[in-house]
């Protein structure tokens, strides 16, 4: 199967209370069915908070409407989590939609919600990011120290002022964590694309092109692109392609595997049989369309 673990949603829905229009949602929903229609069987919707995580920003997820040939890992009406949803096989023709929180960190006091003692909402989502904003916060995420993480999450577009380097990436690794590809930005202007590719080659330096996932960012149906097209961008990191094939998928499944024994066991030892781990095996799926990039 083929996932794409960052399908983003409007800044609104990053505000504790925020809404999100009928607009905004519209645009999320022709996401998604392009997702399904490139070939992609697994999305996750990130919402995007800059605050501690607080009970407010759970409400948004209440308004999705529904979209067609979509399976929900949440109860559409309570905003509650079906915990065993997120790791079931997916059947023919559909497609799976997660929740997935990203926690942009520029303060140590922003981390207790990411913490195993009080990050009872953040196990509301399917899988949880953190956004370190210094090489500080980044040794703290792959150290391992905020449990409730799974992927770490840099701006690929930006500048960030400091170096991921290699003692900090097999971390974490080490640790179950996974680093993030995201490719919108290359599809933005040439000065953004070219701060891209210097921060992207630089992940797959020090990692060896190990531990990442490929993600679109998309912020519309327009950002995204078929998972072959994905794979072969690759190649312009220095990226084999059966590595990037395994960044979109078997990578992100270990993702929400990680994320399973988290949020599904106790102490990564008993898992309750209401959430059953996901299938060993799982086919590719259709084969998707090609796109340009």
């Amino acid at each position: 199967m083929f996932y794409d673990l960052n399908i983003a949603l409007p800044d609104s829905a990053g505000k504790a209370g925020g809404a999100v229009s009928s607009q905004d949602w519209a645009q999320v929903t022709q996401a998604v069915e392009r997702a399904r229609a490139l070939g992609y069987q697994v999305v996750a919707l990130n919402q995007t908070i800059n605050t501690k995580l607080a009970a407010g920003h759970l409400a948004v997820w209440k308004s999705m409407p529904e979209i067609k040939n979509a399976e929900y890992s949440w109860n559409r009406e309570t905003g509650a989590r079906i915990a065993s949803n997120a790791t079931d096989r997916v059947k023919q023709g559909k497609i799976r939609v997660l929740r997935r929180l990203t926690v942009i960190v520029s303060d140590s006091s922003q981390s207790l919600s990411l913490t195993s003692s009080s990050g009872a909402m953040s196990a509301e989502y399917d899988v949880v990011a953190v956004r370190p904003t210094s090489d500080k916060l980044l040794f703290a995420a792959s150290s391992g120290a905020w449990e409730a993480v799974d992927i770490i999450s840099l701006d690929m577009g930006g500048r960030w002022g400091f170096f991921v380097k290699h003692k900090t990436a097999g971390q974490a690794i080490s640790m179950g964590l996974t680093l993030e590809l995201t490719y919108q930005p290359a599809l933005t202007d040439s000065a953004t694309r070219q701060q891209w590719v210097s921060n992207a080659a630089s992940i797959v330096r020090v990692t060896r092109g190990k531990g990442v996932i490929w993600t679109s960012g998309a912020r519309q149906a327009f950002d995204l692109r078929s998972p072959y097209d994905i794979a072969a961008l690759g190649e312009v990191l220095q990226l084999n392609a059966d590595l990037s094939k395994r960044a979109l998928s078997s990578g992100s499944r270990s993702t929400l595997l990680h994320a399973f024994t988290r949020t599904g066991t106790l102490r990564a030892v008993i898992s309750s049989a209401n959430n059953p781990p996901p299938p060993v095996e799982e086919s590719e799926g259709p084969a998707p369309k090609r796109a340009k990039v």
